[in-house]
């Protein structure tokens, strides 16, 4: 299983903190949030990513604790029992 934890926008717009998905031979970063948009049945992932399928500047995106931007970026790959963590880009002042 892989854990998926959402925090900041995303919490609020899904109504929840987290979720498990089922973990798949071949997992990466995208197929599993191509795999929880489908599941959820809300739209997020456009919090995310931009029009073209990168992450938006200020996107966080975790696996185990480490961010994607300094592992292989959305073609990270997964193991099962992975936890990954959502952070939307931040706004305020």
């Amino acid at each position: 299983m892989l854990q998926l934890q959402f925090f900041g926008l995303i919490r609020i717009l899904l109504k929840r903190e987290a979720m498990e998905l089922a973990w798949a031979e071949g997992d990466t970063v995208q197929r599993v949030l191509d795999r929880a948009q489908d599941q959820v049945g809300t739209a997020f992932v456009h919090k995310l990513l931009d029009d073209l399928g990168t992450p938006r500047s200020g996107t966080i995106i975790l696996v185990n604790r480490r961010n994607i931007a300094h592992l292989k970026g959305l073609q990270t790959p997964l193991a099962d029992g992975d936890t990954l963590a959502f952070f939307p880009p931040g706004a305020g002042g």
